[in-house]
């Protein structure tokens, strides 16, 4: 189901939007304005994530085109279409590869998420028998 609206941003120009729920979820896509820290920006406006240092690294690169060529991350390392739990677990999979420590706080700045968020889903994840399949998969695409 998708819904178009025509909503009045904070200096009364109107900016078509798009909200599409599906079943897996929902999103908006705004045309020429996002939403970004509590406030309209233009679109040209919005920055991209600064890449961290430790995944600049040719050991890093080697796990992103793997990662790449599987379709689970995308060239800016953002994942593709994997649910939280799954961001959480392939996020301590690549830490434990390279080494990084701080984990949560790298792969949160970079997905957007928060520390704790991340690192519940972690916690979650490890309960779940589809989670153990997940990082059976990833295992075998990192080699």
């Amino acid at each position: 189901m998708a819904l178009i609206r025509e909503s009045l941003t904070s200096n009364s120009q109107p900016t078509i939007i798009s909200i599409n729920v599906h079943a897996t979820g929902q999103y908006i896509a705004h045309v020429d304005q996002y939403y970004q820290h509590g406030n309209f920006v233009e679109a040209e406006e919005v920055k991209e994530t600064d890449i961290p240092d430790v995944l600049k690294t040719e050991p890093a690169q080697q796990i992103l085109d793997k990662l790449m060529k599987a379709g689970l991350l995308t060239e800016d390392w953002q994942p593709v279409d994997l649910k939280k739990p799954e961001q959480a677990l392939l996020a301590k999979i690549i830490s434990d590869r390279l080494e990084i420590s701080d984990v949560w706080q790298v792969f949160g700045a970079l997905w957007h998420v928060r520390t704790e968020t991340l690192r519940t889903y972690f916690n979650r994840a490890l309960d779940q028998r589809r989670s153990l399949d997940f990082q059976e998969k990833v295992k075998n695409i990192l080699g």
